[in-house]
């Protein structure tokens, strides 16, 4: 079978001869070149890596600071206090845990220098309210993957009661009679008015006016 080949080659034309010694050498030309750009590609990947993870903040803690208050004053956010210096800053103030939750997240998120290093909540003399203190720090670059939340809105729970007439201390929600301090599900009725219950479930109120149209 060899002797067959051996002899089929020397027997080839010259244009065959040529294709099969230039055949290798394409194969190993197009190895070492998919080696050496694959080289060059994790060389220049790992160059920018590193410059950004040596990056250094530049940005301007003042704009830090006014776009945070802004961010609490949208939420009703209490603050007493926001101290910065080179590469921290220590933010004080007074509201619920879930605002809390809220500020932390936008402060990790403010960039990629952002992160929350440490945090102290104390129970606040106010009824649902919590003191805390949220130090951050800036000193250096963070690759960050943003995770999109998913809230539950209060107006989608809202929509779940359907509140059709009030008489006297009788409430008619969801096509059945409720009387105060009845249940709805995990809700309480705490309280009826004139034109509007207010419900009740831990630390959340959601108030439920009754629509005259319908």
């Amino acid at each position: 079978m060899l002797k067959l080949i051996e002899n089929s080659f020397l027997t080839s034309e010259a244009k065959i001869k040529l294709q099969l010694y230039i055949l290798p050498l394409f194969f190993i030309y197009f190895y070492i070149y998919l080696i050496d750009n694959k080289n060059s590609l994790i060389n220049v990947n790992s160059n920018k890596l590193n410059s950004l993870l040596i990056k250094k903040f530049d940005g301007s803690y003042l704009k830090l600071v006014k776009d945070i208050e802004s961010f609490c004053l949208s939420k009703k956010i209490k603050i007493n206090a926001v101290d910065y210096n080179k590469d921290n800053l220590l933010i004080k103030g007074e509201t619920s845990l879930a605002k809390i939750n809220d500020l932390i997240i936008k402060i990790e998120n403010i960039n990629n220098f952002s992160n929350v290093n440490s945090l102290i909540i104390e129970k606040s003399a106010k009824k649902n309210q919590y003191i805390f203190e949220i130090n951050t720090e800036f000193k250096k670059y963070f690759i960050k993957t943003k995770i999109e939340r998913v809230k539950k809105r209060k107006q989608e729970k809202i929509n779940i009661f359907k509140l059709k007439a009030i008489i006297s201390n009788n409430i008619l929600l969801n096509n059945k009679w409720y009387i105060l301090n009845d249940f709805v599900g995990k809700y309480k009725v705490i309280k009826i008015e004139k034109n509007f219950v207010l419900l009740k479930y831990k630390d959340e109120n959601i108030s439920l006016k009754l629509n005259k149209n319908e």
